[in-house]
Protein backbone atom coordinates (compact mmCIF):
# COMPACT_ATOMS: atom_id res chain seq x y z
CA UNK A 1 0.00 0.00 0.00
CA UNK A 2 3.01 2.27 0.78
CA UNK A 3 3.89 1.76 -2.85
CA UNK A 4 0.98 3.09 -3.97
CA UNK A 5 0.43 5.94 -2.13
CA UNK A 6 3.41 7.47 -3.72
CA UNK A 7 2.30 6.67 -6.98
CA UNK A 8 -0.25 9.37 -6.10
CA UNK A 9 -0.33 12.66 -5.78
CA UNK A 10 0.42 13.77 -2.32
CA UNK A 11 -2.64 15.63 -0.88
CA UNK A 12 -0.74 19.13 -0.58
CA UNK A 13 0.30 18.90 -4.35
CA UNK A 14 -3.36 18.29 -5.09
CA UNK A 15 -4.40 21.47 -2.85
CA UNK A 16 -1.93 23.73 -4.18
CA UNK A 17 -2.51 22.79 -7.87
CA UNK A 18 -5.96 23.66 -7.38
CA UNK A 19 -5.31 26.64 -5.82
CA UNK A 20 -3.20 27.97 -8.86
CA UNK A 21 -5.37 26.96 -11.07
CA UNK A 22 -8.38 28.40 -9.15
CA UNK A 23 -6.54 31.99 -8.81
CA UNK A 24 -5.55 31.88 -12.63
CA UNK A 25 -9.00 31.05 -14.29
CA UNK A 26 -10.87 32.83 -11.44
CA UNK A 27 -8.73 35.78 -11.83
CA UNK A 28 -8.30 36.22 -16.00
CA UNK A 29 -12.40 35.21 -16.05
CA UNK A 30 -13.00 38.08 -13.50
CA UNK A 31 -11.18 40.39 -15.28
CA UNK A 32 -13.05 39.80 -18.65
CA UNK A 33 -16.61 40.27 -16.78
CA UNK A 34 -15.73 43.10 -14.56
CA UNK A 35 -14.47 44.89 -17.77
CA UNK A 36 -18.24 44.23 -18.52
CA UNK A 37 -19.88 45.51 -16.19
CA UNK A 38 -20.48 49.22 -15.07
CA UNK A 39 -18.71 50.38 -12.07
CA UNK A 40 -16.72 47.14 -11.38
CA UNK A 41 -13.84 47.33 -14.13
CA UNK A 42 -11.09 44.56 -15.08
CA UNK A 43 -8.83 44.99 -11.85
CA UNK A 44 -11.98 44.74 -9.38
CA UNK A 45 -13.16 41.93 -10.98
CA UNK A 46 -9.71 39.85 -11.56
CA UNK A 47 -9.89 40.36 -7.53
CA UNK A 48 -13.77 38.82 -7.04
CA UNK A 49 -12.65 36.25 -9.63
CA UNK A 50 -9.63 34.59 -7.98
CA UNK A 51 -11.41 35.45 -4.04
CA UNK A 52 -14.55 33.23 -5.34
CA UNK A 53 -13.07 30.67 -7.23
CA UNK A 54 -9.81 29.63 -6.03
CA UNK A 55 -11.50 28.37 -2.61
CA UNK A 56 -14.52 26.95 -4.58
CA UNK A 57 -11.53 25.01 -6.42
CA UNK A 58 -9.69 24.41 -2.98
CA UNK A 59 -13.01 22.80 -1.14
CA UNK A 60 -14.31 20.85 -3.93
CA UNK A 61 -10.58 19.22 -4.34
CA UNK A 62 -10.61 18.52 -0.66
CA UNK A 63 -13.67 17.54 -0.54
CA UNK A 64 -13.33 15.07 -3.72
CA UNK A 65 -13.45 10.82 -3.29
CA UNK A 66 -10.96 8.74 -5.49
CA UNK A 67 -12.05 8.68 -8.66
CA UNK A 68 -15.22 11.11 -8.48
CA UNK A 69 -15.94 13.99 -9.99
CA UNK A 70 -16.46 17.34 -8.67
CA UNK A 71 -20.08 18.42 -7.73
CA UNK A 72 -22.00 19.66 -10.57
CA UNK A 73 -22.35 23.41 -9.14
CA UNK A 74 -18.92 23.58 -9.44
CA UNK A 75 -18.33 21.99 -12.98
CA UNK A 76 -21.09 24.66 -14.19
CA UNK A 77 -19.35 27.48 -12.51
CA UNK A 78 -15.68 26.76 -14.82
CA UNK A 79 -18.11 26.73 -17.86
CA UNK A 80 -19.32 29.98 -17.15
CA UNK A 81 -15.87 30.93 -16.41
CA UNK A 82 -14.05 29.38 -19.50
CA UNK A 83 -16.94 30.46 -21.58
CA UNK A 84 -16.41 33.93 -20.36
CA UNK A 85 -12.83 34.04 -21.45
CA UNK A 86 -14.26 32.89 -25.07
CA UNK A 87 -17.11 34.97 -25.25
CA UNK A 88 -13.80 37.72 -24.88
CA UNK A 89 -11.80 36.50 -27.62
CA UNK A 90 -15.11 36.26 -30.06
CA UNK A 91 -15.49 39.89 -28.85
CA UNK A 92 -11.87 40.71 -29.77
CA UNK A 93 -12.52 39.00 -33.56
CA UNK A 94 -16.06 40.28 -34.38
CA UNK A 95 -16.63 43.22 -32.43
CA UNK A 96 -17.99 43.88 -29.05
CA UNK A 97 -21.40 44.14 -30.71
CA UNK A 98 -21.96 40.89 -32.21
CA UNK A 99 -24.39 39.96 -29.14
CA UNK A 100 -26.13 37.51 -31.57
CA UNK A 101 -22.94 35.51 -33.61
CA UNK A 102 -21.51 35.66 -29.93
CA UNK A 103 -24.08 33.43 -28.09
CA UNK A 104 -24.69 31.01 -31.48
CA UNK A 105 -21.02 30.24 -31.60
CA UNK A 106 -20.93 29.71 -27.48
CA UNK A 107 -23.93 28.01 -27.84
CA UNK A 108 -22.99 25.66 -30.72
CA UNK A 109 -19.29 25.09 -29.06
CA UNK A 110 -20.94 23.85 -25.66
CA UNK A 111 -23.33 21.72 -27.80
CA UNK A 112 -20.66 19.98 -29.74
CA UNK A 113 -18.71 19.47 -26.37
CA UNK A 114 -21.36 17.47 -25.19
CA UNK A 115 -20.89 14.45 -28.08
CA UNK A 116 -24.25 13.92 -28.59
CA UNK A 117 -26.25 15.55 -31.74
CA UNK A 118 -29.12 16.21 -29.80
CA UNK A 119 -26.61 18.33 -27.57
CA UNK A 120 -25.26 19.93 -30.18
CA UNK A 121 -28.33 21.19 -31.17
CA UNK A 122 -29.81 22.00 -27.95
CA UNK A 123 -26.64 24.10 -27.48
CA UNK A 124 -27.26 25.79 -30.81
CA UNK A 125 -31.09 26.67 -29.82
CA UNK A 126 -30.30 27.84 -26.24
CA UNK A 127 -27.60 29.96 -28.02
CA UNK A 128 -29.87 31.51 -30.73
CA UNK A 129 -32.61 32.25 -28.49
CA UNK A 130 -30.91 34.04 -25.79
CA UNK A 131 -28.99 36.30 -28.77
CA UNK A 132 -32.19 36.99 -29.90
CA UNK A 133 -33.50 37.95 -26.43
CA UNK A 134 -30.60 40.41 -25.49
CA UNK A 135 -30.69 42.18 -28.58
CA UNK A 136 -34.62 42.43 -28.28
CA UNK A 137 -33.37 44.03 -24.84
CA UNK A 138 -30.98 45.99 -25.97
CA UNK A 139 -29.09 45.28 -22.71
CA UNK A 140 -25.86 46.17 -24.20
CA UNK A 141 -23.63 42.93 -22.81
CA UNK A 142 -20.39 42.36 -23.29
CA UNK A 143 -19.14 39.29 -25.08
CA UNK A 144 -17.92 38.16 -22.35
CA UNK A 145 -20.94 38.40 -20.20
CA UNK A 146 -23.57 36.94 -23.06
CA UNK A 147 -20.95 34.11 -23.51
CA UNK A 148 -21.05 33.27 -19.74
CA UNK A 149 -24.66 33.58 -19.28
CA UNK A 150 -25.27 30.65 -21.89
CA UNK A 151 -23.22 28.34 -20.30
CA UNK A 152 -24.78 28.52 -16.98
CA UNK A 153 -28.31 28.34 -19.20
CA UNK A 154 -27.17 25.35 -21.39
CA UNK A 155 -25.20 23.77 -18.40
CA UNK A 156 -28.47 23.74 -15.84
CA UNK A 157 -30.96 22.72 -18.97
CA UNK A 158 -28.95 20.00 -20.20
CA UNK A 159 -28.05 18.45 -16.54
CA UNK A 160 -32.02 18.00 -15.99
CA UNK A 161 -32.74 16.73 -19.36
CA UNK A 162 -29.58 14.82 -18.94
CA UNK A 163 -29.03 13.88 -15.50
CA UNK A 164 -29.82 9.94 -15.89
CA UNK A 165 -27.84 9.69 -18.99
CA UNK A 166 -24.27 10.63 -17.87
CA UNK A 167 -21.17 11.09 -20.84
CA UNK A 168 -18.02 9.65 -18.85
CA UNK A 169 -17.49 7.56 -15.80
CA UNK A 170 -14.45 7.81 -14.06
CA UNK A 171 -13.14 4.42 -13.34
CA UNK A 172 -9.99 5.34 -11.52
CA UNK A 173 -7.75 7.87 -10.49
CA UNK A 174 -3.85 7.30 -10.26
CA UNK A 175 -3.69 3.76 -10.01
CA UNK A 176 -0.86 1.15 -11.32
CA UNK A 177 -1.14 0.26 -14.78
CA UNK A 178 -1.55 -3.46 -14.07
CA UNK A 179 -5.03 -2.68 -12.52
CA UNK A 180 -6.25 -1.23 -15.73
CA UNK A 181 -6.01 -4.50 -18.05
CA UNK A 182 -8.39 -2.68 -20.39
CA UNK A 183 -6.72 0.72 -20.85
CA UNK A 184 -3.04 0.58 -23.10
CA UNK A 185 -1.08 2.49 -20.83
CA UNK A 186 1.22 4.45 -23.16
CA UNK A 187 1.08 8.15 -23.75
CA UNK A 188 2.89 10.54 -25.76
CA UNK A 189 5.90 12.47 -24.00
CA UNK A 190 6.42 15.30 -26.39
CA UNK A 191 3.26 17.92 -28.09
CA UNK A 192 3.86 15.70 -32.11
CA UNK A 193 3.30 11.82 -31.83
CA UNK A 194 4.47 10.96 -35.24
CA UNK A 195 5.56 8.10 -37.53
CA UNK A 196 8.63 7.06 -35.47
CA UNK A 197 6.54 7.09 -31.71
CA UNK A 198 7.01 3.07 -31.57
CA UNK A 199 11.00 3.77 -32.22
CA UNK A 200 11.25 6.54 -29.59
CA UNK A 201 8.95 4.06 -27.37
CA UNK A 202 11.63 1.28 -27.59
CA UNK A 203 14.80 3.67 -26.45
CA UNK A 204 12.59 5.03 -23.50
CA UNK A 205 11.60 1.17 -22.25
CA UNK A 206 15.27 -0.21 -23.19
CA UNK A 207 13.71 -2.74 -26.19
CA UNK A 208 14.97 -3.54 -29.56
CA UNK A 209 13.37 -1.79 -31.97
CA UNK A 210 12.03 -2.98 -35.75
CA UNK A 211 10.54 -1.53 -38.23
CA UNK A 212 8.56 -3.61 -39.74
CA UNK A 213 9.93 -6.72 -39.86
CA UNK A 214 8.69 -9.32 -42.54
CA UNK A 215 5.48 -11.32 -42.63
CA UNK A 216 4.82 -9.45 -39.56
CA UNK A 217 1.00 -10.34 -38.50
CA UNK A 218 -1.24 -7.77 -36.29
CA UNK A 219 -2.24 -11.03 -34.64
CA UNK A 220 -0.09 -14.08 -33.51
CA UNK A 221 -3.29 -16.42 -33.65
CA UNK A 222 -6.89 -15.62 -34.05
CA UNK A 223 -7.33 -18.53 -31.34
CA UNK A 224 -6.50 -16.11 -28.71
CA UNK A 225 -8.94 -14.58 -29.58
CA UNK A 226 -11.95 -17.45 -28.43
CA UNK A 227 -14.69 -17.50 -25.63
CA UNK A 228 -18.86 -17.03 -25.21
CA UNK A 229 -19.16 -15.16 -28.47
CA UNK A 230 -16.01 -15.93 -30.80
CA UNK A 231 -14.89 -19.24 -32.21
CA UNK A 232 -11.75 -18.59 -34.57
CA UNK A 233 -12.20 -22.00 -36.56
CA UNK A 234 -15.45 -20.67 -38.03
CA UNK A 235 -13.37 -17.56 -38.95
CA UNK A 236 -13.15 -17.44 -43.21
CA UNK A 237 -9.38 -18.77 -44.18
CA UNK A 238 -9.16 -15.45 -45.67
CA UNK A 239 -9.58 -13.19 -42.94
CA UNK A 240 -7.47 -15.90 -40.78
CA UNK A 241 -3.99 -15.03 -43.11
CA UNK A 242 -4.72 -11.49 -43.21
CA UNK A 243 -4.75 -11.44 -39.52
CA UNK A 244 -1.59 -13.56 -38.90
CA UNK A 245 -0.04 -12.51 -42.34
CA UNK A 246 -1.03 -9.37 -42.73
CA UNK A 247 2.05 -8.35 -44.75
CA UNK A 248 1.20 -10.46 -47.61
CA UNK A 249 -1.92 -7.93 -48.42
CA UNK A 250 -2.43 -4.34 -49.49
CA UNK A 251 -4.89 -2.11 -48.68
CA UNK A 252 -7.13 0.77 -49.99
CA UNK A 253 -9.87 3.44 -47.98
CA UNK A 254 -13.50 4.81 -48.52
CA UNK A 255 -14.42 7.32 -46.13
CA UNK A 256 -17.86 7.32 -45.90
CA UNK A 257 -19.00 10.62 -43.04
CA UNK A 258 -22.10 11.85 -41.81
CA UNK A 259 -22.88 15.50 -43.12
CA UNK A 260 -23.36 16.74 -39.65
CA UNK A 261 -20.01 15.39 -38.46
CA UNK A 262 -17.67 16.38 -41.17
CA UNK A 263 -17.83 20.57 -40.48
CA UNK A 264 -16.59 19.73 -37.23
CA UNK A 265 -14.19 16.80 -38.27
CA UNK A 266 -12.21 19.06 -40.39
CA UNK A 267 -11.88 22.04 -38.03
CA UNK A 268 -10.92 19.28 -35.63
CA UNK A 269 -8.21 18.03 -38.37
CA UNK A 270 -6.82 21.39 -38.84
CA UNK A 271 -6.46 22.41 -35.48
CA UNK A 272 -5.68 19.27 -33.40
CA UNK A 273 -5.04 16.21 -35.94
CA UNK A 274 -2.74 17.57 -38.35
CA UNK A 275 -0.38 19.10 -35.72
CA UNK A 276 -0.65 16.67 -33.35
CA UNK A 277 0.42 13.69 -35.97
CA UNK A 278 -2.01 11.60 -34.81
CA UNK A 279 -5.84 10.75 -36.47
CA UNK A 280 -5.86 12.46 -39.11
CA UNK A 281 -8.45 10.44 -40.89
CA UNK A 282 -9.24 11.01 -45.02
CA UNK A 283 -12.12 13.73 -45.43
CA UNK A 284 -13.06 12.57 -48.66
CA UNK A 285 -12.02 10.27 -51.32
CA UNK A 286 -9.88 12.84 -52.90
CA UNK A 287 -7.31 12.31 -49.92
CA UNK A 288 -7.76 9.02 -49.53
CA UNK A 289 -6.64 8.74 -52.91
CA UNK A 290 -3.41 10.18 -52.60
CA UNK A 291 -2.41 6.15 -50.79
CA UNK A 292 -1.32 5.22 -47.24
CA UNK A 293 1.39 2.93 -46.10
CA UNK A 294 0.99 0.74 -43.39
CA UNK A 295 3.70 -0.50 -40.94
CA UNK A 296 3.89 -2.80 -38.28
CA UNK A 297 6.53 -1.59 -35.79
CA UNK A 298 7.85 -3.83 -33.19
CA UNK A 299 9.69 -3.38 -29.71
CA UNK A 300 11.26 -6.82 -28.32
CA UNK A 301 11.80 -5.81 -24.14
CA UNK A 302 13.85 -9.09 -23.29
CA UNK A 303 17.31 -9.36 -25.40
CA UNK A 304 14.95 -12.20 -27.55
CA UNK A 305 13.23 -12.08 -31.06
CA UNK A 306 9.98 -12.37 -29.28
CA UNK A 307 7.86 -9.51 -30.05
CA UNK A 308 6.33 -7.69 -26.93
CA UNK A 309 4.91 -4.53 -28.40
CA UNK A 310 3.39 -3.75 -31.52
CA UNK A 311 2.58 -0.16 -33.28
CA UNK A 312 0.47 0.32 -36.19
CA UNK A 313 1.66 3.59 -37.88
CA UNK A 314 -0.66 4.85 -41.13
CA UNK A 315 0.78 7.70 -43.51
CA UNK A 316 -0.02 9.29 -46.51
CA UNK A 317 2.13 7.68 -49.39
CA UNK A 318 2.33 10.90 -50.96
CA UNK A 319 3.80 13.08 -48.27
CA UNK A 320 4.81 10.72 -45.14
CA UNK A 321 2.47 12.54 -42.94
CA UNK A 322 1.03 10.00 -40.25
CA UNK A 323 -2.36 9.17 -39.95
CA UNK A 324 -3.10 7.16 -37.27
CA UNK A 325 -0.17 6.05 -34.73
CA UNK A 326 -1.51 3.01 -32.25
CA UNK A 327 -0.21 0.70 -29.83
CA UNK A 328 -2.24 -2.91 -29.77
CA UNK A 329 -2.33 -5.68 -27.15
CA UNK A 330 -4.96 -8.23 -26.53
CA UNK A 331 -5.96 -9.60 -22.85
CA UNK A 332 -8.30 -12.39 -21.64
CA UNK A 333 -10.41 -11.43 -19.02
CA UNK A 334 -13.57 -14.17 -17.74
CA UNK A 335 -12.82 -16.93 -20.39
CA UNK A 336 -13.12 -13.90 -23.43
CA UNK A 337 -10.39 -12.48 -25.69
CA UNK A 338 -10.26 -8.53 -26.10
CA UNK A 339 -8.55 -6.75 -28.69
CA UNK A 340 -7.10 -3.42 -27.36
CA UNK A 341 -5.86 -0.65 -29.11
CA UNK A 342 -4.43 2.89 -27.51
CA UNK A 343 -3.63 5.77 -29.23
CA UNK A 344 -0.93 8.16 -27.51
CA UNK A 345 -1.70 11.53 -27.02
CA UNK A 346 0.35 14.31 -25.16
CA UNK A 347 0.45 12.68 -21.30
CA UNK A 348 -2.88 10.90 -22.39
CA UNK A 349 -4.05 7.79 -24.13
CA UNK A 350 -7.45 7.19 -26.07
CA UNK A 351 -7.97 3.19 -25.61
CA UNK A 352 -10.36 1.08 -27.68
CA UNK A 353 -11.45 -2.17 -26.35
CA UNK A 354 -13.36 -4.83 -28.65
CA UNK A 355 -14.97 -7.90 -28.12
CA UNK A 356 -14.59 -10.54 -30.72
CA UNK A 357 -18.02 -11.58 -32.20
CA UNK A 358 -18.68 -14.18 -34.85
CA UNK A 359 -21.14 -12.91 -37.81
CA UNK A 360 -22.65 -14.87 -40.30
CA UNK A 361 -21.30 -18.27 -41.88
CA UNK A 362 -17.42 -17.57 -41.45
CA UNK A 363 -17.13 -13.63 -40.88
CA UNK A 364 -15.81 -11.68 -38.27
CA UNK A 365 -16.41 -8.59 -35.95
CA UNK A 366 -14.94 -6.03 -33.56
CA UNK A 367 -17.11 -3.92 -31.22
CA UNK A 368 -17.41 -2.36 -28.50
CA UNK A 369 -21.19 -2.36 -28.87
CA UNK A 370 -21.76 -4.80 -25.31
CA UNK A 371 -22.95 -4.73 -21.90
CA UNK A 372 -19.86 -6.67 -20.80
CA UNK A 373 -17.84 -4.20 -18.55
CA UNK A 374 -14.34 -4.18 -20.81
CA UNK A 375 -15.35 -3.39 -24.12
CA UNK A 376 -15.51 0.74 -24.73
CA UNK A 377 -13.52 3.36 -24.92
CA UNK A 378 -11.37 5.09 -22.65
CA UNK A 379 -9.48 8.36 -22.32
CA UNK A 380 -6.70 8.20 -19.16
CA UNK A 381 -3.96 10.35 -18.28
CA UNK A 382 -0.64 8.84 -17.95
CA UNK A 383 2.14 9.48 -15.77
CA UNK A 384 3.95 6.33 -16.81
CA UNK A 385 7.43 7.84 -14.63
CA UNK A 386 4.60 6.94 -11.65
CA UNK A 387 2.94 4.45 -12.83
CA UNK A 388 -0.22 6.32 -12.58
CA UNK A 389 -2.91 6.06 -14.88
CA UNK A 390 -6.54 8.39 -14.13
CA UNK A 391 -8.78 6.90 -16.82
CA UNK A 392 -12.41 7.98 -18.00
CA UNK A 393 -14.96 5.77 -19.86
CA UNK A 394 -16.72 7.42 -22.95
CA UNK A 395 -20.10 5.89 -22.47
CA UNK A 396 -21.80 7.45 -25.69
CA UNK A 397 -18.70 6.43 -28.19
CA UNK A 398 -19.30 3.14 -30.41
CA UNK A 399 -17.25 1.68 -32.73
CA UNK A 400 -17.63 -1.81 -35.41
CA UNK A 401 -15.48 -3.22 -37.28
CA UNK A 402 -16.72 -6.04 -40.01
CA UNK A 403 -14.39 -7.92 -41.76
CA UNK A 404 -16.08 -10.18 -44.42
CA UNK A 405 -15.81 -12.13 -47.53
CA UNK A 406 -18.15 -11.38 -50.59
CA UNK A 407 -18.02 -12.68 -53.67
CA UNK A 408 -13.81 -13.70 -52.91
CA UNK A 409 -13.00 -10.58 -51.71
CA UNK A 410 -11.66 -9.44 -48.71
CA UNK A 411 -13.39 -6.12 -47.09
CA UNK A 412 -13.89 -4.25 -44.14
CA UNK A 413 -16.46 -1.64 -42.76
CA UNK A 414 -15.35 0.21 -39.74
CA UNK A 415 -17.85 2.01 -38.31
CA UNK A 416 -17.87 4.36 -35.51
CA UNK A 417 -20.94 6.14 -33.47
CA UNK A 418 -21.82 8.96 -31.32
CA UNK A 419 -25.25 8.70 -28.84
CA UNK A 420 -25.87 5.20 -31.35
CA UNK A 421 -25.91 7.44 -34.36
CA UNK A 422 -22.85 6.40 -36.97
CA UNK A 423 -21.30 9.64 -38.34
CA UNK A 424 -18.55 7.52 -40.06
CA UNK A 425 -17.53 4.76 -41.66
CA UNK A 426 -14.22 3.54 -43.48
CA UNK A 427 -14.59 1.47 -46.19
CA UNK A 428 -11.63 -0.92 -46.40
CA UNK A 429 -10.44 -3.30 -49.97
CA UNK A 430 -8.44 -5.83 -48.79
CA UNK A 431 -5.90 -7.52 -51.73
CA UNK A 432 -3.46 -10.21 -51.28
CA UNK A 433 -0.58 -8.94 -53.01
CA UNK A 434 0.65 -10.65 -56.30
CA UNK A 435 4.14 -11.26 -55.37
CA UNK A 436 5.59 -12.30 -52.24
CA UNK A 437 6.99 -9.14 -49.96
CA UNK A 438 7.38 -11.17 -46.63
CA UNK A 439 11.14 -9.66 -47.25
CA UNK A 440 10.10 -6.13 -47.93
CA UNK A 441 8.33 -5.06 -44.71
CA UNK A 442 4.72 -3.70 -46.53
CA UNK A 443 2.60 -4.25 -44.44
CA UNK A 444 -1.72 -4.00 -44.51
CA UNK A 445 -4.27 -1.40 -42.71
CA UNK A 446 -5.67 -2.97 -39.73
CA UNK A 447 -3.97 -2.89 -36.71
CA UNK A 448 -1.33 -4.88 -34.97
CA UNK A 449 -1.97 -7.09 -31.61
CA UNK A 450 0.50 -8.17 -29.10
CA UNK A 451 0.86 -12.06 -28.61
CA UNK A 452 -1.23 -14.00 -26.06
CA UNK A 453 1.12 -16.17 -24.32
CA UNK A 454 -0.26 -19.17 -22.91
CA UNK A 455 -1.52 -18.18 -19.65
CA UNK A 456 -4.00 -15.78 -21.46
CA UNK A 457 -2.16 -12.68 -20.00
CA UNK A 458 -1.84 -9.30 -21.64
CA UNK A 459 1.80 -9.78 -23.22
CA UNK A 460 2.06 -5.64 -22.36
CA UNK A 461 5.49 -4.47 -20.25
CA UNK A 462 4.50 -2.65 -16.75
CA UNK A 463 4.53 1.05 -16.91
Amino acid sequence: MADRDRRRRSASGQLRDAAVWGIALGAASGAVLGAGIDGIGAGVGAVVGAAVYAPAEVITTMSRGAGAIKPLWQRIFSSALLMALFGWLLGLIFGPDEVLLTAIITGALLGLLGLRPAKAALGLLIGAALGVLFQALDAGLESALVAAVVAIVYRVIAAIAYRDRPLVRVMAEEVPAAELQYVVPFEARSRYVGADYVEQLAKIRGGTFRRNPPDVGILASLDGLNGPSFDADRVHPLIREFYEHTSRFKLSIIPEWRRWMKPGYEIFKLLVAQPLGQAAIPSNIEQAQRGMVSTIDTIALHGDEAIDIRGWIRTYADSGKPIYVGIYTSLRHEGRGYVSVGFPIPSANFTATLLPQNAGEHDFVLTSQTELAFAGHYLSSVDSDRDALTALKLLYFGERIFVHVTDGELKTDHSFYLAGQRFLTLHYEIERLAVDTRSSGRTGDLGGVARLPADGTREQPAV
